[in-house]
């Protein structure tokens, strides 16, 4: 069977690289840009360094600093009318993966008739845009800045959904931008580049780069996630989360996720809870699941977590062991449980439908029956106290 990988994304890496951006867009042979961030980035003020960049390269700035958390189409469009009414030519998303995800969308609508809910299908719809992106993460777990996917939110369904962008996207990486996100913050994006990574290593559409790249990251959370939940200042654990965020997208984007953001998209769907958290909740619960299937790719996980894992054990032991070191992981991170969150047992399990009717189960290495959901679900529940 052959296998298919590639590199779609350019990325500008490392200390100070935001302020490139302006050269960056420039180079693209644009010169007015769409600044598509939240209040949290203008509050840290790296908004101000985004703008900095683009001035000293000449470049007009209309500024979008309405996004939320799991964006809605509402807000997609509202930002892409303004895009067209200011006659931008480059869009320039700042922050987490709300904003990127955003901007994409946005893109997409300036060459595609609104609204953008007319395009959140199962399965993903692929549009093209020749409205170039320049993204900048401002957290160390998303990977949307290489990812062709933007997740928006249906409001009037409670979906959210994944589209596809096929246009133009740089990255400007810059750890610097990290350094204020808080600890919680931390952890949950953390948690989330740590879901990439195992999923991309175990999904059907697995890749040997990608098994590469999420490896290393693998290695790369484990050791330095802690360090920077408690001490965020530190530069060598800031740069190394960065790169591990930017490894583990660059191998999904190829090797996809599975089911273990089936999981996640169910928790997020029913308590609202960042989508971080939800991937660490469920991930635990995806390993044990998937163990019996691809033993092989769960002792390298837990080889890259630091464990034995010399083969003696039965894939379900090897299950329970690396899913082990994953809880012991989270809650070196302060990641509190969903009994901790207030949350019962009953509405952790209402999400199981959810789960099941995620398209994402399809590239798992076991294939999903609603009573698996179910059991998966109780398990997000009773088995992380």
């Amino acid at each position: 069977m052959s296998v298919r990988y590639k590199q779609a994304v350019p990325v500008v890496f490392g200390p100070g690289a935001v302020g490139e951006v302006g050269s960056e867009v420039k180079a693209l042979g644009c010169g007015k840009a769409l600044c598509v961030y939240d209040r949290g980035v203008s509050a840290a003020g790296i908004d101000e360094k985004v703008k900095a960049a683009l001035s000293k390269a000449g470049i007009g700035i209309v500024v979008y600093d309405q996004i939320s958390a799991d964006p809605s189409s509402e807000l997609v469009d509202k930002g892409a009318a303004l895009a067209a009414s200011e006659g931008v030519d480059c869009i320039i998303g700042i922050g987490g993966g709300s904003s990127m995800d955003a901007a994409k969308a946005i893109s997409l609508m300036m060459d595609n008739p609104p609204p953008v809910s007319q395009y959140l299908t199962l399965p993903p719809m692929q549009l093209e845009t020749h409205v170039p992106v320049v993204l900048v993460p401002t957290t160390a777990g998303t990977g949307s800045e290489v990812t062709a996917v933007c997740v928006i939110s249906k409001l009037d369904t409670n979906e959210k959904l994944g589209l596809f962008h096929r246009g133009s996207v740089t990255a400007v990486l810059d750890p610097e931008l990290t350094l204020s996100v808080p600890p919680a913050v931390t952890a949950y994006t953390g948690m989330d580049a740590f879901s990439h990574a195992v999923e991309s290593i175990t999904g059907r559409s697995r890749n040997p780069r990608s098994e590469v790249l999420a490896l290393d990251a693998i290695r790369r959370i484990v050791r330095y996630l802690p360090i920077a939940y408690r001490s965020g200042a530190d530069m060598e654990a800031r740069t190394n989360l960065s790169l591990a965020s930017n490894f583990a997208g660059i191998a999904f984007a190829d090797a996809d996720n599975h089911f273990g953001h089936s999981i996640a998209d169910a928790l997020s769907a029913t308590f609202h809870t960042p989508h971080g958290l939800n991937c660490a909740w469920g991930n635990p619960e995806l390993i044990r699941l998937i163990a019996p299937a691809v033993p092989d790719k769960l002792a390298l996980i837990g080889q890259a977590m630091g464990l034995s894992c010399t083969g003696a054990e039965s894939p379900v032991q090897l299950g329970e062991q690396v899913a082990a070191a994953v809880r012991e992981l989270m809650r070196s991170c302060g990641i509190k449980s969903p009994r901790e969150m207030g949350f019962t047992r009953e509405q952790v399990v209402s999400g199981a439908p959810l789960a099941f009717g995620s398209g994402l189960r399809f590239n798992c290495p076991v294939d999903i029956t609603p009573e698996l959901a179910q059991s998966a679900m109780e398990g997000v529940y009773d088995n992380y106290q």
